[in-house]
C-alpha cells in the first residue's frame, strides 16, 4: 500500500474515532434489575460523551426505576405483553417486530445496541441485515439460561446475523462463539459508592443481606434453608432480601415452615440501595446461575464482606476467593458452610470486606464505556454504508 493511501486510511479512522454516533439502544424495560441498571448508566454516559442516544423499551415507561440522562431520547413502545394462546402470541411478536423496525427507520441510527436474550432476538429478527449494524449483549450466562427449545434454536441462528455479540465473561463467550462470527467480552461496571459500611455498627446488627429479583434462578429458597441451619443456635441473626418477583409468597411460606418468618425481611424494591445494604454484616449471593451480578459488585464496593456461590460466569471472575470475597459450592450445604465460617471468623470476614472495596478500580464505568464506545465505532467503520448522509 502506498504511503499516501495508508495516511488517508489513518485519517479516516481518526475521523471515525472522533465523530459522534447515533445509537439506538433496546432493552425490554427499565423496571429494575442489573441489566437495566447497566443499560441506563451506559446510555447516559454515551450521551454525555456527545453521542446521539435513544433508549427504546417495549413497555410504556411508567414503571421505570432507573434514571437516565436528560440528553438520552426515551422511546417507550408501549407494547402489550399479556397475550395468551399460540395465535395471540404470534400476533404479539409480529407487532413487536413491526414496532422495532419502525423505530429504527424513524431514528436512522448508525448502530443498534440491544441488551438481553429475547430482546436481542426480536431486534435481530426485526431489523434489515442491510441496515445499521446490530450489536447484541447477553446479560446472563447463556449456557445456563435456556429460552426453551424453539428460542434456543432461533438464538443459534440469529446471533450469526449480529455484527458482534457481547458476553460478560470468557466462559459465556466460549459458549457463544460457535454461532457468532464476532464475540467480545465486556464485563459490567460498578459505581464508586457515596459511602462505605460502618463495620462496627454493621457487625453488631447480625444481618445477612441478599439482593435480586425474587425468581427461582436467584436461589433465595436455598438461602432461606442455609440461613435457618447456620443460625439455628443464634436466633438474633436476621435475613433481609431486597427485591421483588413472583416468588415472594412462596418465600414467605417457606420461611414460616422453617420457623424463621420472624427473622426474614422482604422490603421489596429499594433504591438507592447503598445505605441499607451498607448496614449488612454479610452479603450473600445464592443464585443458581449468574451473568455478572451487579448486587455483588455493589456490596463489595461498600466494604460489606461478600459470600457467593461459585458460578463459572460472573462470581468466579469477580471474587478472588479468600482475599476479597468467599466462594462456596452452589448448594444449600455450600451456602450454609460459608455463612457459618464468616459468622464465626470475624477477623477473616472483615478482611474480605476491606479488600472487596478495590472492586471499583477493577470494574470501573470509564473502562466499560470506553470498550463499548470503541466497539460501536468499529462496527460502524466496518459498515460505512450505514452512516448518516
Amino acid at each position: 500500500m502506498a504511503a499516501d493511501e495508508r495516511a488517508a486510511e489513518e485519517r479516516a479512522a481518526d475521523d471515525t474515532n472522533s465523530a459522534s454516533l447515533s445509537i439506538a439502544c433496546f432493552i425490554h424495560s427499565l423496571h429494575g434489575g442489573g441489566a437495566e441498571r447497566v443499560m441506563a448508566g451506559l446510555t447516559s454516559r454515551l450521551a454525555e460523551r456527545g453521542h446521539r442516544v435513544s433508549l427504546i423499551t417495549f413497555d410504556d415507561g411508567a414503571s421505570d426505576r432507573h434514571v437516565i440522562a436528560p440528553s438520552v431520547q426515551r422511546v417507550p413502545l408501549a407494547l402489550s405483553v399479556d397475550a395468551r394462546g399460540l395465535l395471540a402470541k404470534f400476533r404479539q411478536v409480529r407487532a413487536r417486530h413491526h414496532a422495532i423496525a419502525d423505530a429504527v427507520e424513524r431514528l436512522r441510527p448508525d448502530v443498534v445496541l440491544s441488551f438481553c436474550d429475547r430482546t436481542n432476538l426480536d431486534v435481530l429478527m426485526a431489523t434489515d441485515p442491510s441496515g445499521p449494524p446490530v450489536v447484541v449483549c447477553e446479560r446472563s450466562d447463556p449456557a445456563r439460561q435456556s429460552l426453551g427449545p424453539f428460542w434456543n434454536a432461533v438464538r443459534r441462528h440469529q446471533y450469526g446475523q449480529a455484527a458482534t455479540v457481547v458476553a460478560l465473561t470468557e466462559t459465556s463467550a466460549s459458549y457463544l462463539r460457535p454461532f457468532s462470527k464476532s464475540v467480545a467480552v465486556i464485563p459490567s461496571a460498578v459505581d464508586r459508592p457515596p459511602l462505605t459500611s460502618d463495620r462496627e455498627q454493621a457487625g453488631a446488627r447480625k444481618r445477612i443481606a441478599g439482593v435480586g429479583r425474587l425468581e427461582p434462578e436467584k436461589g433465595f429458597d436455598r438461602l432461606l434453608i442455609a440461613f435457618a441451619q447456620a443460625t439455628s443456635d443464634d436466633p438474633s441473626w436476621r435475613l433481609v432480601i431486597y427485591g421483588e418477583g413472583t416468588q415472594r409468597d412462596a418465600l414467605i411460606a417457606q420461611a414460616k415452615s422453617l420457623g424463621i418468618d420472624d427473622r426474614l425481611e422482604l422490603p421489596g424494591w429499594v433504591r438507592p440501595l447503598a445505605e441499607p445494604l451498607s448496614q449488612a454484616t454479610l452479603f450473600c449471593l445464592p443464585s443458581r446461575y449468574e451473568g455478572f451480578p451487579s448486587a455483588l459488585l455493589e456490596a463489595m464496593s461498600l466494604g460489606v464482606p461478600s459470600l457467593s456461590v461459585d458460578c463459572e460466569s460472573g462470581p468466579r471472575v469477580i471474587i478472588d476467593h479468600g482475599r476479597d470475597g468467599w466462594l462456596v459450592e452452589s448448594s444449600v450445604e455450600g451456602l450454609r458452610g460459608g455463612i457459618e465460617t464468616l459468622i464465626a471468623d470475624v477477623r477473616q470476614r472483615e478482611a474480605l470486606g476491606r479488600a472487596g472495596m478495590g472492586i471499583v478500580d477493577q470494574f470501573g464505568w470509564d473502562t466499560m464505556v470506553d470498550r463499548y464506545e470503541q466497539l460501536l465505532r468499529d462496527v460502524v467503520r466496518e459498515r460505512p454504508s450505514t452512516k448518516r448522509s
